[in-house]
């Protein structure tokens, strides 16, 4: 380096100080400088950039709305750059330092997607609607040292989870007392600025890790790195075309696949979210109405409440809304376009980040006779631009079924959008991964233009409203009670969730029980969307030679009168 190159480096690093102490944020103290030597045609993919991007090129634009409250680009990054520095001197968080999230969709959950990562930490985002002891395992499991948790929720966080974290409380009624609030007010002049706070320069590492209920009954630790999480973004940017004029409505929770990785898609686009504590179908409707809504994401649960709302009207511009956890029915489809809104089917998984697959936009369907339109929007189509491969695999050769849209396979992934694996678990990984591929549990045909279409489900995983519970998990506390002496758990049709539990119960002899008594036994021990919704008292659960349960014949009991075993 010459000695100009010296002074001007010099230079911009003074300017850069006498800017962070002004009053006024300006581009150098946005900014994250490469490494000596970096060679100039590469940087590791990190979407935590795109915020101080953002807050350069739409400094004043409003990037967040919460209620009455607004915040832009420079006020967000602001925040988040305080709290980064709040997690380090206060709560020492150090580079691969789990800190969990027990949120619903309010600004410290999406502060703390970019703050975690810019304090080097690993978020572990939890489902609101877990039990106590479902957080406990989770907290335990993931070794979170820090949980972020808004006050309503402190309930669910057990006396064993609070000796393991340092809590930070949100109160989103109630802004000034808040406790995350005077922890980011007080933080006046961080000490460390963006350029020294320590981001990784690993695309591949860690960044966060999601837990999913799979057939083993335990959730399991999806991880996904910085590079995962850039990509699927810039997928999502393309596939829901993100611009600096959408207006994201928060619908979909932000803990599930972190959001779709719109927290970090939106952004990279200058684009405006409305936060959402919670459903509220009237709230909803009227933010359709006033707030320029271009975009929402929801489960087919979401959507059919949107459509059958006493306030649905057409809409006077065009929204666009992602839908998946469940199909979503001709009748729904036309429905949402007759409200102006157009209708995306997505399929995915957390271990995919969420959506791997779409259906057929309008480009691809307008190939086809105008009366195949509304079935063929019904089924997932194609995979998403950064989705490899999309193959249907026969499970025992591994080799792709031919095209007929009659042979069944299980549903294979490989991308960038792909987990890195199952946390502490390699036993599962390798199963997942085997022969260089992803196997979603999930079975399905290929038609001859290529599309795929599921039929089943390999994994005895009830999908609910969007959400996956583990029959495993559930059948573990029906056998708690004394009276229970086997249990099974079964994915059955539910014309609002689409899928909803259904326990078959034998009793122990001379015991008797109620479906009521059940039920509330489960309430005590799981969320409430695990819980049965129907519990069916029998003499005999079909059983293997080897002693394991037939779930294949007590399942077509319930879906005989289905064409399809998926509702």
């Amino acid at each position: 380096m010459s000695s100009s190159d010296t002074n001007n480096v010099a230079l911009r690093r003074l300017q850069g100080v006498a800017n962070h102490l002004g009053d006024d944020a300006h581009f150098e103290n946005l900014r994250i400088h490469r490494a000596q030597g970096q060679a100039p045609y590469t940087t590791p993919l990190n979407p935590i950039r795109w915020l101080l991007r953002s807050a350069m090129v739409y400094k004043n634009k409003v990037a967040m709305i919460d209620g009455d409250r607004q915040f832009t680009y420079q006020a967000l990054a602001e925040r988040v750059h305080r709290l980064a520095n709040v997690l380090i001197d206060q709560y020492s968080v150090q580079p691969g330092d789990r800190v969990a999230i027990l949120c619903q969709n309010v600004p410290a959950f999406l502060e703390s997607k970019y703050a975690v990562p810019a304090a080097g930490g690993v978020l572990v985002p939890l489902n609101t609607r877990l039990a106590a002891a479902e957080i406990d395992y989770v907290i335990a499991h993931s070794g979170a040292s820090v949980l972020v948790v808004q006050e309503d929720l402190l309930s669910r966080v057990s006396p064993k989870a609070r000796q393991q974290v340092k809590m930070i409380t949100v109160q989103p009624t109630n802004t000034t007392l808040c406790a995350y609030e005077q922890l980011i007010q007080s933080c006046t002049k961080p000490r460390l600025s963006w350029n020294a706070l320590p981001l990784t320069q690993d695309e591949n590492a860690l960044l966060s890790i999601n837990y999913t209920s799979g057939s083993t009954g335990r959730p399991k630790g999806v991880m996904v790195s910085y590079r995962s999480c850039y990509m699927m973004a810039v997928s999502m940017c393309m596939q829901a075309r993100v611009t600096p004029e959408t207006v994201y409505l928060w619908t979909l929770p932000m803990f599930h696949c972190n959001g779709w990785n719109f927290p970090w898609a939106l952004v990279s686009m200058g684009a405006t979210q409305v936060m959402l504590n919670g459903i509220d179908y009237t709230l909803i409707w009227k933010m359709l109405k006033t707030h320029g809504i271009t975009h929402y994401c929801g489960a087919p649960t979401v959507q059919n409440e949107i459509c059958n709302h006493k306030d649905a009207v057409r809409l006077d511009r065009k929204v666009l809304t992602f839908s998946g956890g469940a199909a979503l029915s001709s009748t729904r489809i036309k429905r949402l376009h007759d409200l102006n809104i157009e209708p995306t089917q997505v399929y995915g998984l957390t271990e995919t980040m969420g959506p791997c697959v779409l259906s057929y936009d309008n480009a691809a369907i307008a190939q086809y006779p105008k009366d195949q339109h509304l079935t063929l929007a019904a089924r997932i189509g194609y995979g998403t631009a950064i989705c490899d491969e999309m193959r249907v695999l026969d499970k025992e050769t591994a080799l792709d079924v031919p095209p007929d849209g009659k042979t069944v396979g299980e549903i294979c992934i490989t991308g960038n959008l792909v987990m890195l694996g199952y946390y502490n678990d390699p036993e599962e990984t390798a199963k997942a991964f085997r022969h260089g591929v992803f196997w979603t549990g999930d079975l399905g045909v290929r038609h001859t233009d290529g599309s795929v279409e599921i039929v089943d489900r390999s994994k005895d995983v009830v999908v609910s409203g969007g959400e996956n519970i583990s029959s495993i998990e559930v059948e573990n506390v029906v056998v708690q009670m004394d009276a229970v002496s086997e249990c099974a758990i079964i994915a059955g049709p539910d014309e609002k969730w689409g899928e909803r539990p259904y326990a078959f119960v034998i009793l122990k002899q001379g015991q008797s029980l109620t479906e009521a008594a059940v039920i509330e036994h489960c309430r005590k021990n799981l969320a409430g969307y695990k819980c049965p919704s129907k519990v069916i008292f029998t003499n005999n659960i079909p059983k293997t030679s080897t002693g394991k349960y037939q779930k294949f014949v007590l399942r077509e009991q319930l879906w005989k009168s289905y064409s399809k075993r998926v509702n």
